[in-house]
């Protein structure tokens, strides 16, 4: 199990502002600059995985690191002996609680967008780091709840992987099966040559954070 730190904390403007939806030349484009600032002072990404290898697998379960996880997609892109990487990664308490106070919700949802987008940057910036430790082509992610298929029940399941180890970042799960705190993300990494995206099987309408068109 490895700890890892001040993970990069990448805001790009102009994805930033698309997924914001900010037009230049239009307020509230003129802050964006310092909405980005902000969040950059409040965001700390940190992670903790570990490495586990798939075991047995049926059509709609599979064994890894001696856990059974249920669902045929996990089945499907999981494979006998291949080598994963489970995860947690959270960006701290700290935007959130800003987010909170700023009484505004327009401005509250803005400083949050900020925080999932870094997520997402912070798992690609980790799934490059172990493909290149490890010298795959690339690793994909599946995430507990992101697909009806591998629902949030079972996150719990991925956390006993962790041994305690997700406390040291500074998650905790409820019993509810959700992260605090909330900017928080898990899943499993696997090595993928196809570029695995699971937006591709969720239909989910009006999702800012697609990457991929269902069915795409």
């Amino acid at each position: 199990m490895e700890i890892l730190d001040n993970i990069p904390v990448v805001l790009d403007r102009e994805k930033t502002a698309a997924r914001l939806r900010f037009k230049p030349g239009r307020p509230p484009f003129a802050a964006l600059d310092d909405l980005l600032d902000r969040a950059r002072l409040l965001i700390r990404l940190r992670a903790v995985h570990g490495i586990a290898y798939a075991g047995a697998k049926t059509e709609d379960a599979v064994e890894v690191g001696g856990v059974v996880f249920r669902g045929r997609v996990l089945s499907r892109y999981l494979g006998p002996a291949q080598k994963v990487f489970p995860f947690v990664m959270t960006a701290g308490p700290e935007l959130e609680a800003a987010a909170a106070a700023s009484g505004d919700l327009l401005a509250q949802y803005w400083l949050e967008e900020t925080a999932n987008i870094a997520l997402e940057e912070g798992v690609g910036w980790l799934a490059g780091r172990l493909a290149a430790r490890w010298g795959f082509p690339g690793l994909s992610s599946l995430d507990p709840g992101s697909l009806a298929d591998w629902p949030i029940t079972e996150q719990p399941k991925l956390f006993s992987l962790f041994h305690g180890g997700e406390w040291l970042i500074g998650v905790r799960l409820t019993e509810s099966c959700l992260m605090l705190p909330r900017k928080s993300v898990s899943g499993i990494l696997f090595p993928s040559e196809e570029n695995f995206l699971s937006c591709r099987l969720c239909d989910r309408p009006g999702c800012s954070s697609r990457k991929a068109p269902f069915g795409g």
